[in-house]
């Protein structure tokens, strides 16, 4: 057994143990506070956060991604200059090495916004990474017993494959530039029992019949994109399985589904501040990651747009919240209306068919919908319901759009048109 395993089979270990002891909210504060009293040494080495290693979390200051991408050097704590991570992270995605010291690996991942974002991270970190990971979203056994994953992501990375050495694993991974047929050529040789994939991968599969396929599947996920319900309820009746939300970013594994597909915020090894977003009921979450060493994660403000849930059934502490629904920038604002993503998504994918590719870009002054010349009607109405007596802007219609980048993105707002 190598020591990669034993640290993912500890940190499986651990995941599931707090699973257990973690029963109230109250609970949760306090392994909180615990990690962040230890996680004082990281703040010491870290140049942005030398000067306030030892103050209460609460005193840090909020960043942005941005900010620390501008002043990357000073935001690690292993002395790796933007320029040399961006290098090792466009080695990584070309298969190559990225000469980094020390087992460090540097690597690309796209939100919901579409912006690249960069990471550091250490083997050990690694390992952490992947058993948590595993506990949260693998199934019952799967480090006993073999076990199928399958990725589909922009790019592969040294954080994926490691999951190989946490068992009788066989992991493969699907890049989103491959065609349709030959995604569903390779998970019908490779028949998982694990599919990670964006949502309209998972769409894009459904579309072209694999109900049929016969996989072993046991846990389906999407993440990435925002799913609407109806879409959500049809993927699952092609692929047999409905699908669960996963939240991952740059900044970390930040929530996954529980056992009845509630997403929860990973407040086991994080601190997720909720920052209210006037005239609505969304947060936007400010991410402290409790445990990552190499590149601090310390107070990020994201620019996801997320919803709390309804306490779950399942009992866990961990805050419960709706599926990513999109970026703070994609809010409708109108004078006495607005309209959240998902209020968007939901109307217009009810209307139009979950099967069916469309996007809706507003402005202060106009929506277009982009969708079939024979779904157009149906969604200008369904649109127009959300409105509910308050002024409206115009409403055109035009062709169903080509996607035009790695991320579905059909809700937008565009304050210059």
């Amino acid at each position: 057994m190598t020591s990669d395993r034993l640290a993912i089979l500890r940190a499986w270990a651990g995941a599931q143990a707090s699973r257990l002891q973690l029963r109230t909210p109250e609970d949760v504060l306090r392994r909180q506070e615990r990690m962040w009293r230890r996680f004082s040494p990281t703040l010491s080495r870290t140049p942005a956060l030398a000067g306030l290693a030892g103050l209460p979390h609460h005193r840090l200051p909020v960043s942005t991604p941005d900010e620390v991408r501008r002043d990357f050097a000073r935001w690690n704590t292993v002395d790796v200059s933007l320029e040399r991570a961006v290098a090792a992270a466009e080695a990584a995605e070309r298969g190559g090495e990225g000469g980094l010291p020390h087992g460090l690996e540097a690597g690309f991942s796209t939100g919901t916004g579409g912006a690249r974002g960069l990471f550091l991270v250490s083997a050990a970190e690694r390992a952490g990474y992947l058993g948590h990971a595993l506990a949260r979203l693998a199934p019952a056994g799967a480090l006993l017993g073999p076990c199928r994953i399958a990725l589909c992501l922009r790019a592969d990375s040294a954080l994926y494959r490691d999951v190989t050495g946490a068992g009788s694993i066989a992991f493969t991974f699907l890049g989103l530039d491959l065609p349709t047929g030959e995604k569903l050529a390779r998970l019908n040789a490779f028949r998982p029992h694990v599919l990670i994939a964006p949502s309209h991968v998972l769409a894009d599969i459904s579309r072209h019949g694999c109900e049929s396929a016969g996989w072993p599947l046991r846990r389906l996920f999407y993440g990435a994109e925002p799913m609407p319900e109806s879409e959500r309820a049809w993927i699952g009746r092609r692929l047999g399985m409905r699908p669960d939300p996963i939240y991952q970013a740059t900044e970390g594994f930040i929530g996954a589904p529980c056992r009845f597909g509630t997403l929860h915020l990973n407040e086991d090894v994080m601190i997720v501040e909720r920052e209210a977003v006037a005239a609505t009921n969304r947060f936007q979450p400010v991410v402290t990651d409790l445990r990552r060493t190499s590149q601090p994660v310390v107070r990020l403000k994201l620019d996801d747009l997320l919803e709390s849930a309804p306490p779950c059934r399942c009992g866990s502490p961990l805050h419960a919240i709706r599926g990513v629904e999109g970026r703070i920038g994609d809010l409708w604002r109108y004078p006495g209306r607005v309209l959240a993503p998902r209020m968007v998504e939901e109307a217009l994918a009810t209307a139009v068919g979950p099967e069916t590719e469309w996007r809706a870009t507003a402005s202060p002054s106009a929506i277009l919908i982009e969708v079939a010349p024979d779904r157009a009607e149906a969604a200008k109405v369904a649109l127009g319901g959300l409105f509910a007596g308050a002024p409206a802007p115009p409403v055109t219609t035009a062709p169903a759009p080509l996607r035009d980048g790695p991320k579905r993105r059909r809700v937008r707002w565009e304050s210059g048109r």
